[in-house]
């Protein structure tokens, strides 16, 4: 009789786990399925990207083939530093969802987890979730504040030296034409001008028989662009605004008639990209030029 009743105590709890094992199961079952897009163009799993980095995710979504609920919603999640900075979501009905969705990485340096979750009718979810690790490429700058340049008939130095700042009078100048990068006047036509040792309108100008531009032998071949684009002089920390802008090249020997807050953009005969800021000028031909400029290192 004993054996009996073991038996059957035996026989209930194999049943009860029997029961539990299936309902779980089942429950696991009912939930929506989600998934991430993979192929080219895609991010799909973990990935580093450069800082302010345009990315896209493709989602896939699908009803549960048992419980046939419609889906209901997507909900999107980024999280950095443990804290939710965005969320975004959509409503939907359907038993099939696709969608892509561009986004920006990070401006800092950092990761963060980027998650998807899918509901139905029914009220059940499913989450799938990537990271995304942001690297800054960026290269150092040099900057140089309140730098005064005269015009040719002013004894403050005309000649710019982008590699050190250095300022240089006409003689001086010559004697470091490999490292001049622009000189400064204030013509009658031009007015306000930066120009190019190898500019032609620089030539008549810094024309002295002693030290002027015929007789060197050296003269860069810097080029610039005016900047007209809306960009915060403070917010260039690193090259990366300077590299923005440098994807149309500048092309111009000269800038004349240049206004206080112009920001021009240059390149160096080395290859080195740099911007230029007009804070002030004192006009005339005995006049200065202040300017503030920041370069690759």
């Amino acid at each position: 009789m004993k054996k009996l009743v073991y038996l059957f105590a035996l026989l209930m709890v194999s049943g009860l786990f029997f029961m539990t094992s299936c309902t779980d199961e089942e429950e696991g079952d009912v939930k929506p399925t989600i998934n991430f897009k993979g192929g080219a163009g895609y991010v799909s799993q973990d990935v580093t990207l450069d800082t302010d980095a345009e990315f896209t995710i493709g989602i896939t979504a699908a009803s549960n083939s048992s419980s046939g609920a419609k889906l209901s919603l997507l909900e999107l999640t980024r999280v950095y530093n443990n804290a939710t900075w965005f969320t975004w979501d959509t409503a939907i009905d359907v038993s099939y969802y696709s969608i892509d969705i561009t986004m920006t990485a990070l401006n800092v340096e950092g990761t963060e987890k980027v998650s998807f979750k899918i509901t139905d009718k029914d009220g059940q979810t499913n989450e799938i979730s990537l990271n995304i690790t942001t690297e800054s490429t960026a290269g150092p700058i040099t900057a140089f504040d309140q730098k005064i340049l005269g015009s040719y008939q002013s004894s403050t130095g005309s000649s710019f030296a982008s590699v050190d700042g250095t300022i240089y009078s006409l003689a001086e100048a010559k004697a470091n034409q490999a490292k001049v990068d622009w000189m400064y006047f204030y013509g009658a036509t031009d007015l306000s001008t930066l120009a190019a040792p190898d500019d032609s309108h620089a030539a008549l100008v810094f024309n002295n028989a002693t030290n002027g531009l015929q007789t060197w032998t050296t003269k860069n071949a810097t080029r610039f662009r005016k900047v007209t684009t809306a960009i915060s002089w403070d917010a260039i920390t690193d090259d990366s605004i300077i590299m923005q802008e440098a994807a149309t090249a500048p092309d111009q020997t000269r800038m004349a008639t240049l206004a206080v807050g112009d920001i021009l953009l240059f390149k160096t005969v080395t290859g080195k990209y740099g911007m230029i800021k007009v804070n002030n000028i004192a006009v005339g031909a005995d006049g200065t030029i202040d300017i503030a400029v920041k370069v690759q290192q």
